[in-house]
């Protein structure tokens, strides 16, 4: 069950356009990292009107996630970018239902970004791009999650129940509206491992071996973190008098 709210409409929005103002940024830093420059460039340059060289990507048909993610380790900047837009509303979406607060939904975004792009020469097949972002997706959220239950456990920080309204859409059906609204209300009180694993099964709708993937985790692991949060589910479900 995948679902996105207006909240998401507008967290998608802004988030968008603050990646867009920190894009040449994070490009100018990356700058400094050893990528190979040995290979020939996937496109040749073209003189603009100013005299200089602009580099025309890939004329006719887009280029596939392989070619730009080839492209970018060459420090082409637009293959970069490209990849940022053809890609924010999928990693928005992910860090918005996995971790569905205004405050924290921007700086998960962005860290999963630039982990992404600092990391291209790690990626063996570019043309998973897509999962692979997915997974540093999932992995930044554990992470923050983690460190928040631990500044709540020190008192360094208040515990804040997820906002229901926000992540069940008004196009939702009446019962996908009360799994989500189920799902979420228990969040809170699973560690950071079960409710992800949780997230990506009821809400995402993934594998088994898709969450195992995702989460970096073996198969017989994500089986045992499904089953603990399924049984914090079940047990929310019959205090409020439903079925199991």
């Amino acid at each position: 069950m995948t679902a996105v709210s207006s909240t998401l409409e507008a967290s998608i929005k802004a988030s968008h356009e603050a990646l867009v103002r920190h894009i040449t940024l994070l490009w100018d830093a990356l700058l400094v990292l050893p990528w190979s420059t040995m290979a020939k460039p996937v496109t040749e340059p073209r003189a603009t009107s100013e005299g200089g060289a602009q580099v025309v990507p890939f004329p006719g048909a887009g280029p596939s996630d392989a070619q730009l993610v080839e492209a970018a380790r060459e420090r082409q900047s637009w293959a970069l970018e490209a990849l940022f837009r053809r890609h924010a509303r999928f990693v928005n979406g992910l860090a918005f239902r996995l971790m569905p607060r205004d405050g924290e939904l921007d700086d998960l975004v962005q860290d999963s970004f630039v982990e992404a792009f600092a990391s291209l020469e790690r990626l063996a097949d570019p043309s998973a791009f897509k999962g692979w972002l997915g997974s540093i997706v999932v992995r930044t959220a554990h992470k923050r999650i983690r460190r928040r239950r631990l500044m709540e456990r020190v008192g360094l920080r208040r515990r804040e129940p997820i906002d229901l309204d926000a992540v069940v859409p008004s196009t939702s059906s009446p019962e996908a509206a009360l799994e989500l609204r189920r799902v979420y209300a228990v969040l809170e009180s699973m560690g950071a491992e079960e409710r992800i694993a949780l997230v990506l099964r009821r809400v995402e709708g993934l594998e088994l071996a898709e969450i195992a993937e995702r989460m970096s985790l073996s198969l017989a692991t994500v089986k045992r973190r499904l089953v603990a949060a399924e049984a914090i589910l079940t047990s929310s479900r019959a205090e409020e008098g439903g079925a199991p």
